[in-house]
């Protein structure tokens, strides 16, 4: 049985062609021979378009380069439709290009960028909204969530769409834990599901959550935690100091090269030592020496 090679009716299948085989079916390796330009022509194809250059190089992706699968014009046509001017793909949810996450554009999506105040506010609205409607449950059945975010990109130019898209998902979630945070201070007992106590949530605002905001590195945080964690950071700072200064201070008692190992013939006072040892302290960590009469001075 001979091995059927033609692909053809499966692009006419996808795309809305008739179901005969469409005349002027070739092959992807004599895409670019004078015959097959004249058809792409005929057909209002233009081959120098960034579509129909991206068209094509997808198809030579999908067909592994094999120049053996066929394809024809109307196929490639109405696959162009899914692109725009730039080649970038036309997201058919949305109607909108500069969507598509690849690896390519995956990390460079992810920066803090200004969005509009009335899609911020928009976004705030619907999550407190369903967050009293089912009780902070976050409910992906019901969430009207895509339109705010579609609102948003038609607003953005294409190129900062997608971080528009990861800024705004940062003010939800920090929208999302000031209402809850209001809750549980509301009723430090009330879990997720319950219902939210009378009143709680009237105190939460756009502006008083966003006025608690501050950026780290591509995320918003609130002040709060910023707070917390620089305290953490000082009370460690000063253990640490006082780790230090132990340790400095033992060590002082202990050192070869400070302390006279013979027993002194002059009897002094305990206050009087410890005096001098002060002092002594403080200028070695003043970054002055010692004189030999304070060394043989000290008895530790």
């Amino acid at each position: 049985m001979a091995k059927i090679t033609d692909y053809g009716f499966l692009f006419q299948n996808l795309f809305g062609t008739t179901k005969t085989n469409p005349i002027g079916s070739f092959r992807l390796s004599n895409l670019n021979s004078r015959s097959v330009q004249q058809q792409l022509k005929a057909v209002g194809i233009d081959t120098n378009s960034k579509q129909y250059k991206t068209v094509i190089k997808n198809m030579m992706s999908a067909a592994n380069g094999n120049g053996a699968m066929y394809t024809n014009p109307q196929a490639i046509k109405n696959l162009m439709k899914n692109y725009d001017e730039d080649g970038d793909y036309i997201s058919p949810v949305t109607g909108l290009a500069g969507l598509l996450v690849t690896e390519e554009n995956d990390a460079a999506r992810k920066r803090i960028i200004s969005i509009p105040e009335s899609s911020r506010e928009e976004m705030f609205q619907l999550t407190k909204r369903e967050f009293i409607q089912e009780n902070g449950v976050a409910n992906g059945d019901t969430t009207k969530r895509s339109d705010v975010y579609t609102n948003l990109y038609r607003k953005m130019n294409k190129n900062d769409r997608l971080a528009a898209g990861y800024t705004m998902e940062q003010y939800e979630r920090a929208y999302s834990r000031a209402l809850y945070a209001a809750v549980r201070k509301a009723d430090p007992n009330w879990r997720i599901g319950n219902p939210i106590p009378k009143n709680a949530l009237d105190g939460v605002t756009r502006e008083s959550v966003e006025a608690s905001l501050v950026q780290s590195g591509n995320k918003l945080v609130s002040v709060d935690s910023v707070s917390d964690t620089a305290a953490n950071g000082s009370a460690s700072y000063r253990k640490t100091i006082a780790q230090i200064e132990n340790a400095f201070a033992e060590q002082l008692k202990n050192s070869p090269q400070i302390i006279k190992k013979e027993e002194m013939s002059v009897e002094v006072n305990e206050n009087v030592r410890a005096e001098k040892m002060a002092r002594l302290e403080k200028r070695l960590k003043e970054g002055s020496a010692a004189s030999e009469d304070e060394k043989l001075d000290m008895k530790i």
